[in-house]
């Protein structure tokens, strides 16, 4: 009787025993980092520009816009005069993490939670903010429109809430309020002016100084 070669059981054994241990432990591996690799698999995106427009002269126009897409941070600041000159800073792309802890601390500043408000009378600058966020596969952006972030900020306004668990109030002049002040908006304005190192922030003053100078 011919003999079954040993070499062969072996080897059948050692890959049974690779495919049991993958199934045992590498799907299950695989199951635990899945997320991970979905996470950094998925697309990462990140603007926010602020746009501010003169009532009057020197400046007309100011805008900050930043964006970090796939960690590569770029950002510019740009003023233009009333007599139509204009004056752009840019910081070329690079992977930084200025734009990313950037729009950090504008969600942790109430971004997000910011609302249109109504012009201020005689307003002297238009403010518009807007963001975008891509992340994690999920979306959101917003354009919020206002004047005088100070007087937001400062000066209290009264809010009020109707509670109609109780019913109906038969006078809408005395339900119940409260006064309100929204530091937000004067401080998301005060994070786009101190955004950016050291130089970015100095060429910025130098150009708002030329424009300013241009016009006298």
């Amino acid at each position: 009787m011919r003999r079954f070669p040993i070499e062969i059981v072996i080897v059948a054994l050692c890959v049974v025993f690779v495919i049991l241990g993958w199934r045992i432990y590498g799907a299950g591996e695989m199951g635990r980092f899945a997320p991970v690799i979905h996470a950094q698999r998925a697309p990462s995106e990140l603007y926010a520009r602020l746009t501010i427009h003169y009532a009057k002269p020197p400046i007309d126009t100011e805008e900050y816009r930043t964006s970090d897409v796939e960690g590569v941070s770029s950002f510019q600041y740009s003023i233009r005069g009333y007599d139509g000159r204009q004056i752009t800073v840019n910081a070329p792309p690079a992977r930084v993490y200025d734009v990313s802890f950037f729009f950090g601390r504008l969600v942790q500043d109430g971004v997000w939670d910011l609302v249109d408000k109504p012009s201020r009378p005689d307003a002297n600058a238009h403010y518009t903010v807007y963001v975008k966020q891509l992340a994690d596969y999920q979306h959101g952006q917003r354009t919020v429109t206002f004047t005088d972030p100070q007087y937001w900020a400062t000066k209290t306004g009264r809010e009020y809430s109707i509670d109609l668990s109780k019913g109906v109030p038969r006078d809408l002049l005395h339900v119940s309020s409260t006064e309100v002040a929204d530091p937000r908006y004067e401080q998301i304005i005060k994070d786009f002016r101190d955004f950016g190192p050291d130089v970015f922030r100095q060429n910025v003053a130098a150009a708002q100084e030329r424009i300013r100078g241009s016009h006298g």
